[in-house]
Parts: structure tokens; sequence; C-alpha cells
């Protein structure tokens, strides 16, 4: 199988975006873009270090200016993983929506939190307390808040995939059967 156009993930972070994105690009023997990964490289810095230093608004500015640019110059066979708020830009949305196939990978609440829980470079969900119960709270709470204002964006997206209790390999067996269904139609 091979995919007409290049191929968006949306979703929140700790959905599988990348992790997806590069095995799906793998077996479509696609390219793979992060545009996370290409922000850190053009700003030099790591993103909670953006955050630390240059403020939100610079970074969606980065990102804005990294997905515009990679846009331009895609190949028909690709697949890019979007930050987990790329999509909440207006400008970015119609550029992705009008550039190719846009799949949000959704996951629960209770997944995502597991699976965010340890990391450290999610500036947004970051939490000043140590690793206790009270941070365990604070940090399920900013999920479902970031959660609640994003989804509506989310569900914009042409395909959308669960992720929650499923391999990698699970959810690219799936996206394949979906994307082959969705592009006959099409």
């Amino acid at each position: 199988m091979s995919v007409p156009e290049p191929v968006f993930f949306i979703g929140f972070s700790g959905a599988g975006k990348s992790s997806v994105g590069k095995a799906l690009a793998r077996s479509l023997r696609a390219r793979f873009y992060d545009t996370d990964e290409m922000v850190i490289r053009k700003a030099g810095m790591s993103i909670a270090d953006i955050f630390r230093f240059d403020g939100q608004a610079s970074f969606r500015r980065l990102e804005r200016d990294v997905i515009g640019g990679l846009i331009n110059r895609l190949p028909g066979s690709a697949v890019v993983a979007l930050g987990g708020g790329a999509f909440l830009n207006s400008e970015n949305r119609k550029l992705v929506m009008t550039s190719g196939t846009v799949i949000y990978l959704s996951c629960s609440q209770r997944e995502l939190y597991r699976r965010l829980r340890q990391m450290t470079d999610r500036p947004l969900l970051l939490t000043d307390e140590s690793k206790s119960e009270a941070a365990s709270r604070i940090l399920k709470s900013r999920i479902a808040s970031m959660l609640k204002k994003r989804v509506r964006y989310y569900e914009l997206a042409d395909l959308r995939q669960s992720t929650t209790g499923r391999t990698v390999k699970d959810t690219v067996r799936e996206l394949r059967r979906k994307l082959s269904r969705y592009y006959a139609k099409n």
C-alpha cells in the first residue's frame, strides 16, 4: 500500500504520534517527519528550554514556521507527527487539512497519565511538586483540562484511531485498513 498524499498525526502528547508515525512510515516506505524534533533542531535547544527562555508564544511561532516550511517541500508519500498543540493554531490546521490526510490518535486520560507521568520534556504538563500524590492530581487535572479544550479541534481529523491498550504494530495494522478504505472512497 502507498498513500497518495501526506498523512498527518495529531493528538495529545503521549498518544503515540511519533512511535506510530515512524512505524506507519516504515510500513508504507514513506519518509517520517516529527515537527517537535524539527523545532528542537531549528532552535538548538529542547522544547522545555524554549518555553523556559523564550516562552510559549515563541515556541508556537517556531512550530508554525517549521510546519509551513515542511508542507511546502513534502513528498507525496510522507508521514508527519505534529506536536500536541500544533493543530490548535488555525493557520497550521488549515495548512495540514488542505495538504493531506489527518489522523487523530486518541487515548484515554488514564493511559495518557500513565505514559506522561515520568516525562520531563512536556512543559505544559510539568508540575512544581515533587513526585507526590499532589503532583499526580495536578498532572491528571492538567491532562483533563487540556484535552477538554483540544478535543474539538482534534475531532476535525479525517480519521480517528485509539491507541489505548494497543501495541504500535496493532495500531499500524488498523490504520492501514482505515487508510485503504478512506482512499478507496475519496
